[in-house]
């Protein structure tokens, strides 16, 4: 809970000017125009973030040599103090002393962080914690982080916000603001918060998961689609060297697997079977991979027929519609001609004629026929589905039998180089090993529980996208507005203001004030809530409300608003001095009341937990509630900057 103690400035001979803030009350600073009051926000926004305070040309620039700030967070005390720069420009220098609780000596001061340090060290003081906004899939903005300037957007309003019905938020008319209002807003309110940052790193490692899963998925299922294609090799060297039967066939991948298993483990080799076996089982695999080619010739010339039987069905199937379509002539002869059908073009009757007849017939029998032609088209793709089948599946034993062939000519070579029986037979146990230790045992089971864990992490990736879907952020956000807004109505009501008695609530996305009415919602920035009460009304009510939400719910948000000139709806503006609004009308008078004594009561009813601290002209002398909460009255001389300070060096007043 931030809240300010005291506003100091240094002029270059070392002399202090204190404005005192009370913590948890009402603060106001009554005075006449021109006296430095509506500084004070840039100011306040320099010492807290900003790289200028934006004073004008005149005595702050020209008397002003560093600003200073005593603030506090909860029991941690700080002090902040910036060098003032010149004129149209910027500095990121500034001095933060942390438990400081007096303000330093000009002597003492000196810069030793950052205006990004400043901002990264009040915020997690605050309570601000990592988070990320990730715009929707199909925008192209980055993603944003919610920082301390963010959460000043509900701490300020300057003279040109507070009752400008165009504009809501503290600088939401400036660039690129008003969308990084949108998308921190979610955080601020609770929305959106470190659960979300988790989920979403979450989501990106089973992402990844799912990447290589899916790959680790491919490798298996190629290797369950090749069936026995890929150890079949390593099955004829085991034959040729005599290792396993050659009347041994394995049926499954995992029997195969099995198999030379067993060949490893085996105590004793069998017998080789002979070059001549060998050449005998190369020349019957090369004839069953002759006879698989002309099968796959066969199958192919085969489904070239069928796709030309099918392509002159469609032609034939067009050419019928196109006859009927001529015979039908667009109704132009009727189903059943009579005597008393009328003729289409000319309304009179249509006389019998036999070749109407005929034409009917003729048209009837072109119908039958392209009922006809398009009965074959399921047949058609029937048969073609299951040629298709048959050609991919001898297309697989072809594989198999190439990588076969190609196995008994490598292992030709390997016998040729190796000596003996036994040396022949340690080489092809060699090789099955490495096999074994790197080829999956089946590959069936491994497909399966690679399925079974990629639909799990689908599953588990699918549920956090939708915690994590715009659709949910955005009912999350109305939500915790609807409660705020609860708040926001009841403040309007009390004042009473424009359009209230149905409720009012915040737009997050159009961010103005909508009032809900039994014409439809009204909002403020298209015209439809008037008065410049109502404007000034739902700016401060909007603010108090937000506010009032922010610390029941532990937000991480500065407790505190500097308001600037609530009044000015009602204010003349031409006037330079004086606060006692003597000359407004009643009306006008009891509205300024209003709004002040609205901000008094939210004060007290928070019991120390919101610091307000509000620069206008008025002042209720009769009010002793309102003169308790002035802490400064600038006229007769006195303002931000003392006279002090304007005199020429060396002249004593």
């Amino acid at each position: 809970m931030m809240q300010l103690d005291t506003l100091a400035l240094y002029n270059a001979t070392g002399d202090i000017r204190r404005i005192n803030f009370e913590p948890g009350r009402l603060n106001i600073i009554t005075g006449d125009s021109g006296t430095g009051k509506t500084s004070l926000i840039g100011i306040l926004r320099f010492l807290l973030c900003d790289d200028s305070p934006h004073v004008p040309l005149g005595p702050i620039q020209n008397t002003v040599a560093w600003y200073g700030l005593l603030a506090h967070v909860g029991e941690t005390a700080f002090f902040v103090a910036r060098p003032a720069p010149a004129h149209g420009v910027t500095t990121t220098q500034v001095m933060l002393s942390v438990g400081l609780q007096e303000l330093p000596p000009f002597e003492s001061l000196l810069t030793n962080i950052n205006t990004d340090e400043l901002v990264a060290y009040l915020g997690g003081l605050v309570g601000i914690e990592d988070n990320l906004f990730v715009p929707p899939e199909g925008h192209t903005r980055r993603p944003l982080a919610a920082n301390l300037r963010h959460a000043l957007y509900y701490c300020f309003q300057r003279q040109g916000e507070i009752a400008n019905p165009d504009l809501l938020f503290h600088h939401q008319n400036r660039d690129f603001q008003k969308q990084a209002i949108r998308d921190t807003l979610p955080y601020f309110l609770g929305a959106q918060g470190m659960d979300a940052l988790r989920k979403r790193e979450e989501l990106s490692r089973l992402r990844r998961r799912i990447r290589q899963t899916n790959l680790e998925l491919e490798r298996a299922r190629d290797e369950r689609e090749q069936g026995l294609g890929r150890i079949s090799g390593l099955l004829a060297q085991a034959r040729s060297a005599g290792l396993i039967e050659t009347t041994t066939l394995p049926l499954t991948t995992g029997d195969a697997t099995t198999l030379l298993t067993n060949v490893v483990s085996g105590d004793h080799p069998l017998t080789p079977i002979a070059d001549d076996d060998d050449l005998a089982q190369t020349e019957r695999l090369v004839q069953v991979r002759n006879d698989l080619r002309d099968r796959i010739r066969e199958l192919n010339d085969k489904l070239r027929g069928l796709d030309d039987y099918a392509n002159v069905s469609t032609s034939y199937g067009r050419e019928l519609n196109e006859h009927r379509a001529r015979l039908a002539s667009i109704g132009l002869v009727p189903d059943a001609p009579t005597d008393e059908a009328p003729c289409p073009l000319c309304a009179r009757p249509i006389p019998a004629d036999p070749s109407s007849d005929s034409i009917q017939a003729h048209l009837s029998r072109v119908t039958r026929r392209l009922e006809l032609a398009q009965r074959d088209r399921p047949l058609i793709d029937t048969a073609r589905a299951e040629l298709l089948d048959q050609r991919r599946a001898a297309r697989r034993e072809l594989s198999d039998i190439d990588t076969a062939l190609e196995a008994l000519a490598q292992d030709e070579e390997g016998r040729e180089a190796a000596r003996g029986l036994a040396t022949h037979q340690s080489f092809v146990r060699g090789r099955i090993t490495q096999f074994l230790e790197t080829a999956t045992n089946d590959p069936v089971v491994a497909v399966a529980v690679l399925e079974r864990q990629l639909n799990e992490l689908n599953a588990r990736a699918e549920a956090l996208a939708e915690d994590l879907d715009p659709e949910t952020l955005r009912s999350a956000v109305q939500s915790q507005l609807a409660i705020a807004s609860r708040g926001m109505t009841e403040l309007a009501r009390a004042l009473p203001l424009e359009h209230s008695e149905h409720g009012v609530r915040i737009d997050p996305y159009r961010l103005t004030v909508v009032a809900d009415t039994l014409q439809g919602p009204a909002y403020m920035d298209a015209g439809a809530i008037g008065s410049g009460m109502s404007w000034v009304g739902y700016h401060l009510t909007a603010y108090l409300a937000l506010q009032d939400f922010f610390i029941r719910a532990a937000r991480p948000v500065p407790s505190f608003l500097v308001l600037d000139q609530p009044s000015q709806a009602f204010f003349p503006r031409d006037r330079i001095t004086g606060g006692d609004l003597e000359e407004l009308s009643d009306t006008d008078r009891d509205n300024t009341k209003k709004l002040y004594r609205m901000m008094y009561d939210v004060v007290a009813a928070l019991e120390g937990r919101l610091q307000i601290i509000a620069f206008d002209h008025a002042d209720f002398r009769g009010d002793q509630w309102f003169q308790d909460s002035i802490t400064e009255i600038w006229r007769d001389g006195d303002a931000l900057i003392p006279q002090s300070w304007l005199r020429p060096p060396g002249r004593k007043g």
